[in-house]
């Protein structure tokens, strides 16, 4: 009877660790930069598999302790991608191992988002930027197809 006891917690505390652990182990990892693709073509892939590609500026970030991601709200002032609205919010990671992406409120970001149309996410694995160091993708994107008033 002890042995099958054993066996049995053992079985839980693995079946335990496999459903928790990997979740908490795994650090991020990404393709970026990606130098032996153009910078052209990796903005044309990078807007082709985001679902909103915008500039805003940080309005607000929320932070709940109890999850693991934050919400960004933005004013958006130019689209390449989908956003026609005036405000759009985007979900990150809290940073660190998680990918997410720092924001700053009253900072401007070029920001390529993916998800659906109601939850948008972005993190350090996209080509998101501050706005002022996103130049070179600005001049690939071309002119917006959307610029709030």
């Amino acid at each position: 009877m002890k042995f099958s006891t054993s066996i049995t917690v053992s079985g839980l505390f693995v079946a335990g660790y496999l459903l928790v652990g990997p979740s908490i182990a795994f650090a991020c990892t990404c393709s970026l930069p990606q130098p032996s693709k153009s910078l052209k073509r990796q903005v044309a892939e990078a807007r082709k598999e985001s679902r909103v590609v915008f500039v805003g500026k940080v309005l607000e970030v929320k932070s709940d302790p109890q999850l693991l991601y934050v919400e960004v709200k933005f004013k958006v002032e130019r689209s390449w991608k989908q956003s026609q609205g005036s405000e759009l919010t985007i979900t990150t990671g809290r940073g660190g191992g998680d990918c997410g992406y720092r924001f700053e409120i009253g900072e401007h970001y070029l920001v390529y988002a993916s998800g659906s149309e109601r939850q948008l996410w972005t993190d350090i694995c996209q080509r998101t930027d501050r706005f002022v160091d996103a130049k070179e993708d600005l001049t690939l994107l071309g002119k917006p197809k959307w610029i709030a008033p």
